[in-house]
């Protein structure tokens, strides 16, 4: 994540030429679409050009929660990078969700008032960023989606150049057929309630605290002890260190987790932004494998990151567990939500 402060004015659809138009995704859960190139170095995006991605009909109707980019600068791409990390020819990418009801073109807008336009790291190829975009309700409004846009704003036509290595598009549940099960564990969190109006989670740490989430739940706990209490696992949940198992239903069908995190830590001297990424799966009893559908994405200082199992592996079964896994540093689990499909 960069946070890199640059401005840019639209560019207008005229001016885009298109890249290349993707139409058949993966459907990776009740609540997710998966595009992806195949190439590995992902496909090649110049400064002007766009991509389109285009929404099956059966999903057009569902209201867009998060859009999730992967994305990254090639190393032939990097020129005249600073120690600081600086790239004075910064390759942006910019998305936009065309609404069903309208036909406009709608940008994102960072909740916390960042630039909604997305600087592509420097990165290796197997190793692209996954770029939350979330909270398109609360910033955005509700938008029934036809086609999502990503397009290169970038400045230098030689060395601005981003891959796109895929785009992963997350749905409301429809809530009238949807029981939910929440865990609170940093007071002053709470998640989302459109049929309320409640549009924008709250939390109770982060950047707004200090970096301090009293009682929340550490995970990938680095050394030293923590300068704000931590919580302990409610029942049916365990902490094994970098996890959190939560114990699911039998004989339910998951179709959607969410879970209040983040990863800024309170320093006596500064508060220190992390770099933990965040991982969730299904683990099935007796197998110590978890099938991940949520990998490697950016927590932030304090967000929510929701997905859902694959449709074919939705259904849980007696000793099924749900794994929340941080790596490479820590993260503070404030809450999580389940939804499960209501009992027939």
């Amino acid at each position: 994540m960069s946070y890199e402060e640059k401005t840019f004015s639209n560019v207008s659809e005229k001016e885009l030429a298109t890249e290349a138009r993707l139409e058949d995704p993966q459907i990776l859960s009740h609540t997710s679409l998966l595009y992806h190139f195949p190439e590995y170095e992902g496909r090649e995006l110049r400064p002007g050009e766009k991509i389109l991605f285009i929404i099956p009909d059966k999903f057009r109707k569902r209201i867009v929660r998060d859009v999730t980019l992967l994305h990254r600068k090639a190393e032939k791409y990097t020129k005249n990078i600073g120690v600081d990390g600086y790239d004075p020819h910064g390759a942006y990418s910019e998305v936009k969700i065309q609404d069903m009801k309208t036909g406009k073109w709608l940008g994102w807008r960072d909740p916390s008032g960042y630039n909604s336009v997305k600087f592509a790291e420097p990165r290796p190829s197997g190793d692209p960023e996954n770029e939350v975009l979330h909270d398109w309700l609360a910033t955005v409004g509700k938008i029934n989606p036809r086609s999502v846009e990503v397009a290169n704003v970038g400045k230098d036509p030689e060395y601005s150049v981003s891959q796109i290595h895929g785009l992963e598009i997350t749905f409301f549940p429809e809530n009238e057929s949807m029981d939910f099960q929440e865990r609170i564990y940093c007071p002053g969190t709470s998640f989302i309630d459109p049929d309320k109006e409640v549009l924008l989670p709250e939390y109770g740490g982060g950047e707004h605290t200090g970096g301090i989430y009293n009682n929340a739940i550490a995970l990938n706990r680095r050394s030293g002890d923590p300068s704000f209490p931590l919580g302990e696992p409610s029942q049916g949940v365990e902490n094994g260190g970098s996890q959190l198992a939560i114990r699911l239903e039998p004989g339910r069908e998951l179709v959607q987790i969410e879970v209040a995190v983040g990863d800024t830590e309170y320093r006596p001297d500064k508060v220190r932004l992390g770099w933990a990424k965040l991982w969730i799966g299904i683990r099935h009893k007796d197998s110590n494998a978890v099938e991940w559908f949520v990998k490697n994405a950016n927590v932030p200082p304090q967000g929510v990151i929701s997905g859902g199992p694959f449709v074919d592996k939705s259904k849980i079964e007696d000793g099924d567990e749900l794994i929340v896994e941080s790596r490479f540093d820590t993260a503070y689990v404030m809450g999580y939500r389940l939804a499960y499909k209501k009992r027939a």
